[in-house]
């Protein structure tokens, strides 16, 4: 699952981008550390722990299809954003999918994807990191959110930014 979703995130989305703005080299480099860091501690309770456990298969399974619901959100929103991208010139009120419900449904799918990965692999270093994603994504979308309010008169007011029906 791990392996998967980063193969999309680090090789695939960029290439099916129409276009990126620069990234600060410190961004980069911080971001290198980070997943670097994670992904040894996630993958070394993998190697060490996971084969220790007597785990439910039903939850194994529940989060997988967690994982892979997530993720197809994920690239769905991804690909109706580009594609409002390489339509427009400028920016745009984006609709289709949960964007009827929230400003960030690309967000909210990778939530859900991390928190079925967190499910299915019971790994504490799991549970953190998909804290550390919350705690990135949702003050993000919050902000965004209250972008698209102050940018378009006519953004719809009953979305919220990353939870339906509650933030």
């Amino acid at each position: 699952m791990w392996l998967i979703h980063y193969a999309n995130r680090a090789i695939i989305y960029p290439l099916r981008q129409p276009f990126r703005k620069p990234m600060h080299v410190g961004i980069m480099l911080s971001a290198c550390l980070f997943n670097t860091v994670n992904g040894y501690i996630n993958g070394r309770w993998l190697a060490t722990e996971y084969k220790n456990r007597s785990e439910d298969p039903l939850l194994a399974i529940g989060g997988i299809c967690m994982f892979a619901l997530g993720m197809a959100g994920n690239i769905y929103h991804d690909d109706l954003l580009m594609k409002l991208r390489r339509r427009t010139t400028g920016y745009s009120i984006p609709f289709g999918g949960l964007f009827g419900l929230v400003s960030c449904p690309h967000f909210l799918c990778e939530l859900v994807e991390w928190t079925g990965y967190a499910v299915a692999t019971g790994s504490p270093a799991a549970w953190v990191f998909t804290l550390n994603v919350a705690c990135n994504l949702v003050p993000r979308a919050i902000f965004i959110h209250r972008w698209y309010l102050q940018t378009f008169k006519d953004y719809p007011k009953n979305r919220k930014a990353v939870l339906p029906y509650l933030i």
